[in-house]
């Protein structure tokens, strides 16, 4: 009786094991960031792995990419698989040790932090289309520093058709496939190159001599256009005119950390833009989900101002504040590729990625005389691509002085509390590709919550004791481009904005947009 008790617990241990060990990998933490869930697993028995759930079902192929501290992209491998694809945990965690030593340095730990995990596929679906996704998942450096499992659920629905099934077909009769140069196109997984014992990509035969192979369409990191590390990334900017002499100062203040939430995190959300055909006008945007977090508990400050004073600002002047930082903006291409020879292809995707500077986060002001322009200072950039694609969205004047909260935006425009506090990089960056500017020269700031409660930016104008008085009008914008979310599309929104302190005998500005001048029967208020 003992040995048949002990022959069925094997049994039974064996077939755990062949069936995924689902005992043996516990769940220990489970989140979600815009709509992809992640899920930390403990392992008992197996090597631990990293798990994506395909948006859609199908036969995938990722390119996987992870953001280094220094704001450099570090290519994981392509991979590929049937529904799901697993992605080499072997150079994950190359990564994340660099993650973790320079955390170490930071004297954060790394449970704080959750790096970007960027993923470019390609789908063919069930009816033979081919879908494209792209998506930043933060991996939390320490879990993979400790061997957890990782799995990941993309959101569903997410994916969006990039060619259809006869789309395909015309383009696979024009295919020339080129000799591969070094290893522009590099694999890394036991999945890749596919083994092509059932359809996987597409068949391409060749009339002349009937041979048929399979290709695949693969994206690929073509070049990293631009990468700032220790830049100022402006959370809040604003175009002042009127009559300065009047302001006693401006406080902006960030806050950080919410004492009354437990593991409340503060997340940068990346964005997208894929132009099909490399076309502009068939350009297609989205908020590919979130690029860094950072456990508001582990901030080595609570809470950060800074103060421009009156006497500082001369009309007009552009004047804000902002966190040090690292963006990068990243273009990938489409390639035909059968595993050993490629064919490049018209279409391109550009990504933007941010993360803040964990060693300082309090604000740094900036304080620059002149009109916003395309060639000035980082404010003055800022503005001028504010002014160029956003639209103003909130009119306000008020007495004494002019107060903001970025949880403003949530109720006043079409946004939610992670895109409230949106930053603009393009004054960052100093990038001048007008095409593709409209639609991800901008990054979610917020906190990981559909709470309205939490606010991050804080600003305060107040005018000098004996101008209490009088007024101070204030205009600000929201994108233009709408993005979506959960079924619903919304407005990044930030504190970028125009401000004008009433004075007697002058008129308001031009508007930035129209060209239109205001006259004297504009004027109300004073």
């Amino acid at each position: 009786m003992k040995k048949t008790i002990i022959v069925l617990i094997v049994v039974l241990f064996l077939g755990s094991i062949a069936s995924g060990a689902a005992v043996y990998n516990i769940p220990i933490d489970s989140k979600e960031y815009l709509g992809a869930k992640v899920e930390y697993k403990r392992n008992f028995i197996l090597n631990p792995s990293l798990e994506i759930e395909l948006p859609e079902k199908g036969y995938g192929i990722v390119t996987a990419s992870i953001l280094l501290p220094n704001g450099s992209l570090m290519e994981l491998g392509t991979f590929s698989g049937q529904d799901k694809i697993k992605i080499s945990y072997s150079q994950l965690t190359k990564a994340m040790k660099l993650w973790g030593s320079y955390l170490k340095s930071a004297k954060l730990d790394s449970r704080a932090v959750s790096a970007s995990l960027l993923l470019l596929g390609t789908l063919r679906d069930e009816n033979n289309n081919v879908q494209y996704f792209i998506k930043a998942v933060p991996i939390n450096v320490g879990e993979v520093l400790d061997k957890r499992s990782i799995q990941v659920k993309l959101p569903r629905g997410s994916s969006k058709i990039l060619y259809t099934k006869n789309q395909i077909e015309g383009k696979l009769k024009s295919i020339e496939l080129q000799k591969i140069k070094g290893n522009s196109i590099s694999a890394t997984t036991e999945n890749w190159p596919p083994s092509f014992d059932y359809d996987q990509c597409y068949w391409k035969c060749d009339r002349w001599t009937g041979s048929c192979y399979q290709v695949c369409l693969v994206w690929k990191l073509e070049q990293v256009i631009v990468s700032k590390s220790n830049t100022i990334i402006p959370l809040v900017a604003l175009q002042v005119t009127g009559d300065t002499s009047k302001i006693n100062g401006i406080t902006v203040t960030t806050m950080y950390r919410q004492r009354t939430t437990q593991s409340l995190e503060l997340i940068f959300s990346a964005a997208a833009a894929v132009q099909k055909g490399g076309s502009s006008s068939s350009t297609e945007a989205e908020i590919i989900g979130t690029s860094y977090s950072i456990n508001t508990e582990d901030l080595t400050i609570p809470e950060s101002h800074i103060t421009i004073w009156g006497s500082e600002i001369s009309n007009p002047s552009v004047i804000g504040a902002g966190i040090k930082g690292t963006v990068v903006l990243a273009k990938y291409r489409l390639y035909w590729w059968d595993g050993l020879v490629y064919q490049k292809l018209n279409d391109v995707a550009y990504v933007i990625l941010g993360k803040p500077d964990e060693e300082d986060m309090s604000l740094q002001k900036f304080v620059e005389h002149g009109w916003p322009s395309q060639y000035g200072g980082i404010g003055e950039r800022t503005m001028w691509f504010i002014h160029s694609y956003w639209e103003p969205t909130i009119h306000e004047s008020q007495q004494g002085g002019l107060t903001k909260l970025d949880v403003d935006f949530v109720s006043s425009t079409n946004t939610i509390p992670l895109f409230s506090a949106s930053a603009a990089v393009l004054g960052t960056l100093d990038y001048n590709n007008i095409e593709i500017a409209p639609f991800i020269m901008a990054m979610g700031v917020g906190f990981n919550t559909d709470s309205t409660q939490f606010s991050l930016i804080h600003l305060n104008l107040q005018l000098k004791e004996e101008y209490k008085n009088q007024y101070v009008d204030g205009t600000f914008y929201s994108s233009k481009v709408k993005f979506p979310y959960k079924d619903n599309k919304y407005s990044l929104a930030g504190m970028y904005g125009d401000v004008y302190i009433h004075s007697s005998g002058s008129l308001p500005p031009c508007d930035p947009r129209t060209g239109i001048c205001p006259t004297s029967d504009d004027l109300t208020g004073q």
